[in-house]
């Protein structure tokens, strides 16, 4: 969730927007102290292990674990500036969480023309057969066996960067 997305939905409940601030931190709080044992845990393992096959597993595990850490934390950031009147001004470029998640929702039937119904042929390869199946704004190709969003749609189409494609996607 958005700072914009937790005082909306306090407007439509009617509650104060610092009420819900602090409800969705204190929501967060311990999720994010969860993956943080579960990480240091986790790092205890891979030191006290000889066996590479239990290091790498335990690696991909922190990894997965740190990517699902990451947002939780910069949400929790951006509601404690919000509420501490710390908010960041936009700077001219800069890519926020905001315009990433209005990016993802750009309709990817607007990227990707799908004329008979949910599939198609695959654009990123040779394809004879309907490999490619719609999704709720997703799409995915059985042949190369990839997801592709919005944004990374169009990455790969127009052959420009992340940053490149969510300044595209701007609705």
């Amino acid at each position: 969730m958005t700072v914009k997305t937790v005082i909306s939905a306090a407007k439509e409940f009617g509650v104060p927007e610092r009420y819900a601030i602090m409800r969705r931190l204190a929501f967060l709080q311990p999720q994010i102290k969860h993956l943080e044992r579960e990480i240091w845990g986790a790092q205890q393992r891979i030191e006290r292990s000889s066996n590479p096959l239990t290091k790498a597993l335990i690696a991909s595990l922190i990894n997965d674990q740190e990517k699902e850490l990451r947002p939780l934390k910069l949400e929790a950031t951006a509601l404690l500036n919000h509420v501490n009147g710390k908010e960041a001004r936009p700077v001219a470029g800069k890519i926020t969480p905001e315009m990433i998640e209005q990016a993802r929702q750009y309709p990817i039937t607007s990227i990707i023309d799908f004329p008979k119904g949910k599939h198609r042929c695959c654009p990123f390869h040779k394809d004879s057969n309907p490999s490619m199946a719609l999704y709720e704004n997703h799409v995915h190709c059985f042949v190369c066996n990839r997801t592709w969003d919005s944004i990374s749609a169009t990455m790969e189409l127009d052959g420009v960067t992340f940053r490149e494609a969510v300044l595209a996607l701007q609705t």
